[in-house]
């Protein structure tokens, strides 16, 4: 083993004993879990803001991207391109997933999540179907036209 292993195992003993002198022997221990308490209450209260904070920015986005989606799938249906039936199928899905016209109390969190997850696939889908090439027109069109 190198010497500077050993020093350093040695300095942390020291270091240790001196810790002990100045907490005292007796409350060494409690302290010890006092301190892991405060540092578990402090990472509780910084996740529970983050939580706060995370589900404000998927509502917001759950908003948004269900803007954008309703603003594709016009687009896509304006080209020529399947579109409205989503538009009709998604709406009423997130409406009865985040509306709540006489809620007493907030929506929870997971229906906002599932939302949120709706919206966005479905804006990816309609941006993948406004970027393929146009289909190529068929010939005749079908169903043909009887002779005159």
């Amino acid at each position: 083993m190198r010497r500077e292993t050993l020093a350093i195992i040695w300095g942390g003993g020291l270091l240790l004993a001196v810790l002990i002198y100045l907490v005292g022997p007796d409350q060494f221990f409690d302290s010890v879990l006092a301190l892991l308490d405060t540092l578990d209450f402090g990472f509780r209260r910084l996740i529970l803001s983050l939580g706060t904070q995370l589900f404000g920015i998927i509502r917001a986005l759950a908003i948004a991207l269900y803007v954008v989606f309703v603003v594709l799938a016009v687009t896509a249906s304006a080209r020529g391109r399947h579109g409205i039936g989503a538009l009709i199928v998604v709406s009423i899905v997130y409406a009865l997933l985040v509306w709540r016209p006489y809620a007493v109390s907030d929506i929870p969190p997971g229906r906002w999540i599932v939302a949120f997850v709706l919206v966005m696939v479905s804006a990816i889908v309609m941006t993948q179907r406004l970027m393929r090439p146009p289909r190529e027109p068929r010939w005749p069109p079908f169903p043909p036209r009887p002779p005159a």
